[in-house]
């Protein structure tokens, strides 16, 4: 007689040889617990970081310039006259001016120091020499970081 065949699937189970792979670390996963932790450190210290500088850069006393005047005077020369408000008036400062053409580009410019003060807006007669005539001149922006060479 003849062996009754089967289509049933063999029951068996296959495993890697024991000595080819590391036993599975069934103990707690410390070293991915660091990791995790500083990793959430880091992070957090980029936060901070970037806290810090928005908070340093908007604690900027606030200096503003405006153009209040301007005369071309001839093809090399712009006088603008211009205010200057401060926070702190008692703090020297500087602004950036400049003359312009019809389409908007520089001509010249020139750093303006700017002084103590016991007023909050003081007001500024200045000369900005130029490359051909200007059709317009203004301050490009105020600062109370002065340059040495414009300090007196």
């Amino acid at each position: 007689m003849s062996e009754p065949s089967s289509d049933a699937p063999s029951q068996r189970t296959v495993s890697p040889p024991a000595d080819r792979y590391a036993a599975a670390d069934t103990g707690s996963n410390v070293t991915g617990k660091i990791v995790a932790v500083v990793l959430a450190l880091l992070v957090g210290g980029l936060v901070a970081a970037g806290a810090v500088t928005v908070y340093r850069l908007n604690q900027t006393p606030d200096i503003k310039g405006e153009a209040i005047g301007v005369e071309v005077v001839d093809d090399t020369r712009v006088d603008l006259t211009f205010t200057v408000t401060r926070d702190e008036p008692s703090t020297p400062a500087y602004c950036i001016i400049r003359a312009q053409e019809e389409s908007k580009g520089e001509l010249g410019r020139r750093e303006v120091y700017v002084p103590p003060s016991e007023n909050d807006t003081i007001q500024i007669n200045a000369s900005v020499f130029t490359t051909k005539r200007a059709f317009a001149a203004d301050v490009y922006g105020c600062g109370a970081d002065v340059p040495d060479y414009l300090r007196r």
